[in-house]
């Protein structure tokens, strides 16, 4: 947040301000909402945070998997995979929670949205995996052949 709002102030005044931005929210809701109330908002947080974790990890294996960028500390072959796995088991089980956490919800037009927006999140998160793997030399996938990868740094 500091690098998109350019301030040129000292180091202690920006971050007063900006985590004051990010913190003053919460405690407006932990002061005037009751304690049966935060708790569906933490739940409902938690699976929005536990939904949007591929588009941190999958990026990150790709860009320490890259030679052109991480020289001689890039990611081997044994750590891309078991990277790739360990992504896949954390994804798998935060996709369960969610299933859990709108099935506890009891409305058929939750349900309805929630399936159309599932199908676009999981849409969007297969298409950064296949660009991923492009990235990382899977050319096969690349049916327009339009990427130059890996990038020059």
């Amino acid at each position: 947040m500091e690098g998109f709002l350019n301030l040129r102030w000292s180091r202690f005044a920006r971050v007063l301000l900006t985590r004051s931005i990010a913190i003053f929210p919460t405690l407006l809701v932990a002061v005037f909402q009751d304690v049966q109330h935060l708790t569906g908002v933490n739940d409902f947080l938690n699976v929005l945070q536990s939904m949007q974790l591929p588009f941190a990890l999958i990026p990150i294996l790709t860009f320490t998997s890259l030679t052109s960028l991480m020289n001689d500390f890039a990611n081997g072959l044994v750590w891309k995979i078991g990277g790739g796995l360990v992504i896949l088991v954390v994804c798998a089980i935060n996709m369960y929670f969610v299933v859990v956490y709108v099935t506890a919800l009891n409305s058929t037009v939750l349900y309805v949205f929630s399936a159309l927006l599932s199908i676009t999140y999981l849409s969007f998160v297969s298409y950064l995996v296949w660009r991923c793997l492009i990235a990382l030399g899977v050319s096969r996938l690349d049916f327009r052949g339009s990427a130059q990868y890996p990038p020059a740094v």
